[in-house]
């Protein structure tokens, strides 16, 4: 089983977005509302992509409520 494409490039483009604007919001020393704001910004955004990242596998963690019970199976009774 491999990971969902759609969610895993999205949980990607999420983290990245977000270490921009925190790298962003840190370039200034002296500026203290854009470092909270960067660091909530970037809390933010490894929540959405920690949240992305567990749908894009959730096939591979819960593999009981995936299987095929009735479609294809090995053996076809007759």
């Amino acid at each position: 089983m491999k990971p969902e494409p759609a969610p895993m490039i999205g949980a990607i483009v999420v983290f990245i977005l977000g270490l921009l604007f925190w790298l962003e919001g840190h370039r200034d020393p002296g500026d203290l509302p854009a470092h909270s704001r960067a660091n909530l910004i970037f809390a933010i955004s490894i929540i959405i992509s920690g949240l992305l990242l567990i749908v894009a596998t959730g096939r591979m963690w819960f593999k009981h409520l995936w299987h095929d019970r009735y479609g294809k199976q090995k053996k076809r009774r007759r």
